[in-house]
């Protein structure tokens, strides 16, 4: 500038250093403006991003949630048949596979992309086929062998039960709300960056505010429909889970209801069995009266399935009503209930805790344990011993029956404490099946845990453990 005569104090020159201060300022500022508008158009892509897998995921809970609702069906239909012998429970339990298995398909195409979402849906569709063909097994054998074989062949745990399919079930729901979780923490952390751009280019670039204002507002509408969305799904997710606990109640309904109804007919055939033999008299040959014989008895014996399914419905809705125990009382009140003056066993009964417990329910629990060591113990005469003891380790009170019956094989001990299962024949030992299964429920709701120890022709040992202050278990509702 010198050279042309000019001072650098000149307004000529004050002037040209700011126009270039201004185009500079404009330049950044344009360049700040472009990469503001640059980045909203990434966040708007990642916007649509979260909304696509919010979308995904709430196709994926609904499939899931119907697939159980299906899974639940089947198994109210296929048990309503195994309590009735009703056929057309046999279409309503295919109707609902027919379902579940669509519902399994879509889920496995929506969760095509997830390797091992994949994975876990093709686990649950071949659980589900496997529990269908199951059924369908257990319906053969009914159609072959009778409605009991059919429910002792029925799995209620394990391969072939519904258990691997509600796993899987659990699984794909876990696993897709993880990927949801993470996909809500990722649009925060670039939420929260996209704020600090903002409020720093805003700070920077004054002259285009009111741009950057727009793109801000309309930023916080996207998050406001975004978390609309999520309340609604998560309204929704509310919504099929208490549809689901719906179904569970309208399940032990129909088994209380079924349970209930057939009492009459029983009573009848068992009646007019005896009218008929009493009425007939000299009329019967022995063939007769030892058909009216077996249809009276499976009268009686269906009454007493009866009488324990509808024990074990009760059990589970019955409040717990918990107080400190004295169960060396209990269990000698017991053993006269389960018929121990009767049995040939050396009954031994140890020292034993207390524990706070309800006194009704505890006391079902010890009299069908006690009542099935004598039962089993009773083909060793006066040689059978039953030992009752106890002791108290922390917070737990433990109990243990120990007799040197029958026993049974630790291979099948898992049949244990399923309902109508049996370890050993009704032509050996009477029974339903059902008494243990009450002495789980019973231990379980107080919070404790039950196990069996045994070997064939020694005898077995059941333990439970509850806690000895408060019940730990929930009430029933």
């Amino acid at each position: 500038m010198k050279s042309l005569g000019l001072d650098s104090n000149s307004p000529v020159i004050v002037e040209l250093d700011r126009r270039w201060s201004f185009a500079w300022a404009f330049a950044a500022a344009f360049v700040l403006l472009i990469s503001i508008a640059g980045y909203g158009w990434v966040q708007n892509e990642r916007a649509a991003a979260s909304r696509a897998l919010l979308a995904h995921s709430l196709a994926v809970e609904s499939a899931v949630l119907e697939t159980a609702n299906r899974s639940g069906l089947m198994e109210l239909h296929q048990r309503g048949f195994l309590v009735t012998g009703d056929a057309r429970m046999l279409q309503l339990r295919d109707a609902a596979y027919a379902v579940g298995k669509a519902q399994a398909r879509q889920l496995a195409q929506l969760l095509a992309n997830d390797p091992a979402q994949a994975r876990r849906a093709q686990a649950l569709a071949a659980a589900f086929e496997q529990r269908h063909a199951r059924m369908q097994q257990v319906a053969t054998i009914a159609e072959r062998e009778g409605l009991h074989a059919a429910r002792a062949a029925f799995p209620l745990q394990g391969e072939g039960s519904l258990n691997p399919v509600l796993e899987r079930l659990a699984a794909v729901r876990v696993g897709q709300q993880r990927r949801l979780r993470e996909g809500t923490a990722r649009a925060d952390a670039e939420q929260a960056h996209f704020a600090l751009v903002l409020v720093y280019g805003t700070g920077c670039a004054m002259l285009v505010l009111a741009m950057t204002a727009w793109l801000l507002l309309r930023q916080l509408a996207r998050n406001q429909r975004l978390a609309k969305q999520l309340v609604g799904a998560n309204q929704r997710q509310a919504d099929k889970a208490a549809e689901l606990e719906r179904s569970n109640r309208e399940l032990e309904a129909f088994s209380y209801t079924i349970s209930h109804d057939l009492r009459a007919p029983l009573r009848h055939v068992d009646g007019y069995a005896r009218m008929l033999q009493e009425d007939a008299g000299e009329q019967l040959t022995p063939d007769m009266r030892r058909y009216l014989d077996a249809i009276s008895d499976s009268s009686r014996h269906m009454g007493m399935l009866i009488d324990d399914l509808l024990g074990y419905s009760r059990l589970g809705r019955k409040p717990l009503s918990p107080v400190t125990l004295d169960m060396e009382d209990l269990v000698r009140r017991a053993l006269a209930e389960a018929g121990a003056e009767r049995s040939q066993a050396r009954i031994e009964v140890g020292p034993l805790p207390t524990a706070d417990a309800d006194p009704v329910l505890m006391r079902q629990a010890w009299v069908n344990l006690l009542t099935n060591a004598i039962k089993y113990s009773a083909p060793k005469g006066a040689g059978a011993r039953i030992e009752i003891s106890g002791e108290r380790d922390g917070g737990l009170s433990r109990y243990r029956i120990r007799d040197t019956g029958v026993g049974f094989d630790m291979r099948y001990a898992e049949k244990l404490f399923g309902v109508f299962q049996r370890l050993h024949s009704h032509d050996e030992f009477e029974g339903t099946g059902v008494g243990l299964a009450i002495v789980q429920q019973v231990i379980e709701r107080h919070g404790g845990h039950i196990s069996a120890d045994a070997t064939p022709g020694e005898g077995a040992t059941f333990t439970f453990e509850i806690p000895a202050h408060g019940t730990g278990g929930q009430e029933a509702g």
